[in-house]
């Protein structure tokens, strides 16, 4: 009893560390969107390549996620994440002192190589401290961290970026991560030890065997259509919070609904607020009833209509667009289930291929319509004859956005096709499916 006690103890401490390095992975992620006009600025970009310069942060994260799946599953995770951090870290460092736009996409390029590690090392942490039952509760507070992250890389940010500089801001962003990275290398665990000796060394005996399965594991999730709609599913609800709340929502609500550059941002943390409060809620709820596709309709309606009010009626009101923003990102979060689909349906000697595979495809939500929704409005947009600089009318957003709203349409279609997992521990079952 005294050893599970500690455990429990020592997971959670655990667990906080490395989801410290999620969040702020997340406010990396996120940054560019408190500072657009500053990057096209001191870049001299259009729309289409700021998207671009984004989105390479999701090219390198998307390419890593199976990667760094196996390398959890073969390595452990403590020695990856401290790395990874320094990554993230050195990434930011570079984006915030070049002039040169080759060497600030290296640097964004290297960011998200590195926050490639964040998520997946959490939930890899999550399944070796924890019950299993528990993991969708944990995933919900690991997005929690990151919406946390989020939150901070919106208005303070931009408060920050007005004051300072959006370089200077970036640069202490970047020494915040050698801190994080020296804090995982001396208190992250990569799983608990018996004290018992003979435990022990049937624990290593065990840890061998599976690091020798370090492949089996991507080929049985490849091969398993459920993992693959579960995932597809994943990234088209996954797709408007990637292209609308971290890039495009802030110059959308200024040009749409007249607000200013801080006041738009700070409205935009609700979809964030909404996210970290519906993960761990409809996790729980999830957990509870014993099934995850109620919350996922549920989740994909609410979703969608949220979105589309947002997007095609002004609305006056604050304290409306604050709620409409906040309910969109609560309804939004029910994707988190996928995670537990995925992973309590394969090994656990396997969980960090199935939590890289499930990520990667959700990931590839930025990659896409983060730059597709820049090239739609540099379609749109109209030279102004006085300044001579490109002018995006409010219009042209709602044409260019109106395509997040059918991918939760699509997302809601693909439900139909996924099989309820109820929290079964059967392995055979699933894979066969």
């Amino acid at each position: 009893m005294e050893e599970n006690k500690y455990r429990s103890m020592t997971g959670w401490f655990v667990w906080i560390i490395a989801a410290l390095f999620y969040s702020y992975e997340f406010f990396i992620r996120i940054s560019p969107a408190a500072m657009v006009s500053h990057l096209m600025k001191s870049f001299a970009v259009d729309a289409a390549t700021l998207g671009t310069i984004s989105a390479l942060y999701y090219y390198a994260y998307a390419a890593m996620q199976i990667p760094v799946g196996i390398l959890f599953d073969r390595y452990g995770v403590q020695k990856l994440l401290t790395v990874a951090a320094l990554m993230v870290t050195i990434g930011s460092i570079l984006f915030a002192t070049t002039n040169n736009l080759l060497l600030a996409e290296i640097g964004r390029v290297i960011m998200g190589a590195g926050s490639a590690f964040s998520f997946v090392g959490c939930i890899k942490l999550a399944v070796n401290w924890f019950a299993l039952r528990r993991l969708a509760i944990i995933v919900g507070l690991t997005n929690f961290m990151g919406v946390f992250g989020a939150t901070f890389a919106e208005a303070p940010l931009s408060y920050a970026v007005d004051q300072i500089g959006w370089r200077q801001a970036m640069l202490w962003v970047g020494i915040a991560g050698a801190f994080i990275a020296l804090l995982i290398s001396l208190i992250v665990k990569d799983k608990p030890r018996s004290r018992d000796k003979q435990k022990r060394a049937e624990e290593i005996a065990y840890d061998e065997l599976h690091k020798q399965k370090m492949f089996e594991g991507l080929k049985l999730i490849l091969k398993s259509k459920q993992a693959w709609l579960v995932s597809i599913f994943g990234c088209l609800m996954v797709a408007p919070i990637s292209a609308f709340a971290e890039l495009w929502a802030n110059p959308f609500l200024v040009s749409y609904e007249h607000l200013r550059q801080v006041e738009a941002a700070g409205l935009s943390t609700f979809i964030y607020i909404g996210i970290s409060i519906g993960g761990p809620m409809l996790g729980w709820i999830s957990g509870d009833i014993g099934r995850r596709k109620p919350i996922m309709f549920i989740g994909a309606i609410g979703a969608f209509l949220c979105l589309m009010v947002i997007l095609l009626i002004p609305i006056k009101s604050r304290f409306v667009l604050g709620d409409l923003l906040f309910m969109f990102g609560f309804f939004s979060s029910s994707m988190l289930l996928i995670f537990a689909m995925n992973t309590e349906g394969n090994p656990k000697w396997a969980a960090g291929v199935a939590i890289g595979f499930t990520n990667m495809l959700v990931m590839l939500g930025g990659t896409i319509f983060q730059p597709l929704i820049g090239l739609f409005l540099d379609i749109e947009s109209k030279t102004n004859m006085v300044t001579n600089m490109s002018v995006v009318p409010s219009s042209a957003y709602q044409k260019a956005l109106f395509i997040l709203p059918v991918c939760q349409i699509a997302a809601f279609i693909l439900l139909f096709f996924i099989k309820e997992t109820f929290h079964k521990d059967d392995k055979k079952e699933y894979l066969k499916l």
